[in-house]
């Protein structure tokens, strides 16, 4: 926790601005609530998500949920309290969404990107559940009307990919926009508006659809492995010939779906029998079936596309395929 105080100071003040007080302090209460909530300098924590919470640092599969606690904590000295969202549709963008966003950026550069996977899959799994069981209408994550599934975890799922697709310094400067007109200020209050508009002046022209897709409309994909084959070349590399699926829907508020047209880049991976990547490649899918030769150094177990689960796929377990090694 004190670990992800000082990391979080680090990277919000570099990225955002200075932090408005002199110290903070996380205070601990009996876990007979599961929760923590920022405050002025102030963190109040449950000892059940942070003071008796068990991870091994040594296991790369396990999420150190209270480093990342208090990182989303910190963030809302920033988003929250210094910029301070109105009470409208998507106000809670400004406040959860950033923070999720901020407490990743942290989790990514101190723990790499390679284990944001376990991550990203938990907030899928959490959005996926979420709009499964809407009983009124889901929205899209810019328009939502205080749904936590949308705005912490589809909003860690698209702040996450955003920050991907255009890149983290482009993202930082839209938020350092936002606090130049916004922070410290009374009424009127900003709405979700405000950090789109912001991302769009910052976004080139061909990726604006992407803050489209994530931010005004409700999208899904449906990505698939079909098959995996490799084998050995004369100079000891694998040549991996992978063919994948990929399909692009969007839904309306009652979840009724069309397909639409599909011009995304997308990552293409192989990892090895850890799970760890061997390759990523970016590549544009403009086709509903496509296929990749790849070339990787060691010995190939899994490949497929968006194996980080970067994008809303509905059925992500699909992704990776186990590659088959042939002889040739």
């Amino acid at each position: 926790m004190v670990k992800g105080v000082q990391k979080s100071l680090d990277y919000y003040t570099q990225n955002f601005g200075p932090y408005q007080h002199k110290l903070v302090r996380i205070i601990e209460f009996p876990r007979y609530a599961r929760f923590a909530q920022a405050f002025p300098n102030t963190i109040p924590f449950s000892e059940s998500i942070g003071f008796i919470a068990r991870v091994d640092d040594n296991n790369p599969k396990e999420v150190d949920y209270p480093f990342y606690v208090t990182a989303h904590e910190v963030a809302h000295q920033w988003w929250a309290h210094q910029v301070i969202s109105g009470n409208s549709k998507g106000g809670t963008v400004l406040v959860e969404t950033l923070a999720q966003y901020s407490a990743l950026m942290v989790m990514k550069h101190t723990y790499g990107d390679a284990t944001m996977r376990r991550f990203l899959q938990f907030e899928l799994d959490r959005y996926l559940q979420g709009r499964s069981q809407e009983r009124k209408k889901e929205l899209p994550l810019a328009r939502n009307e205080n749904q936590d599934y949308i705005h912490y975890a589809k909003g860690s799922l698209a702040m996450y990919l955003l920050q991907d697709q255009i890149g983290e310094d482009k993202v930082n400067q839209a938020l350092r926009l936002i606090i130049a007109r916004h922070a410290n200020k009374g009424a009127p209050y900003p709405s979700s508006t405000a950090l789109t508009r912001a991302l769009r002046e910052v976004t080139p022209a061909e990726q604006q659809y992407v803050i489209d897709d994530l931010f005004d409309s409700i999208t899904l994909y449906e990505n698939r492995a079909i098959s995996a084959v490799a084998h050995t070349l004369p100079d000891g590399q694998y040549e991996v010939m992978l063919k994948v699926t990929s399909n692009k829907l969007k839904a309306d508020e009652l979840g009724v779906e069309k397909e639409v047209s599909l011009k995304d880049w997308m990552d293409i991976g192989i990892d090895d029998k850890d799970g760890k990547p061997l390759l990523r490649q970016r590549q544009l899918i403009n086709q509903k079936e496509m296929e990749f030769k790849l070339l990787v150094k060691d010995l190939p177990a899994k490949a497929g596309i968006d194996p980080d689960i970067k994008y809303v796929d509905r059925k992500p377990d699909d992704n990776l395929i186990k590659v088959e090694l042939v002889s040739k």
